[in-house]
């Protein structure tokens, strides 16, 4: 890898199923689009977003549709962008979305 490669940040093109009047191109960093770059991830944001006091995994999974496994997954890759805070409850893990992180405020994002 060049030198000259590793010191730009790329962007990525936006993906198909976010409206181009929401986003353009440009604005969507390599960050961010790990958090938006797989439809389950941003359907993951989106529930998360209708969720004022966050949800459990086993919550997410029966509104979703998708495994435990899967979730718990994109719940990881959506903790190392700082798009979603943990809270331990006892035993349990309730996951919400960070509001303040820099998709949501700076690249605009919509959940």
């Amino acid at each position: 890898m060049s030198e000259r490669t590793t010191k730009t940040e790329k962007t990525y093109p936006r993906p198909e199923w976010i409206s181009a009047d929401i986003l353009d191109e440009e604005e969507l960093c390599p960050t961010c689009f790990k958090a938006v770059g797989d439809k389950n991830r941003y359907r993951i944001i989106c529930a998360l977003g209708k969720k004022e006091n966050g949800e459990r995994v086993s919550a997410l999974t029966d509104l979703l549709g998708l495994t435990q496994p899967t979730v718990t997954h994109h719940l990881q890759i959506l903790q190392s962008v700082d798009a979603v805070q943990v809270e331990e409850r006892g035993r349990e893990r309730i996951y919400s979305l960070n509001r303040h992180a820099h998709c949501f405020e700076d690249c605009k994002i919509p959940y």
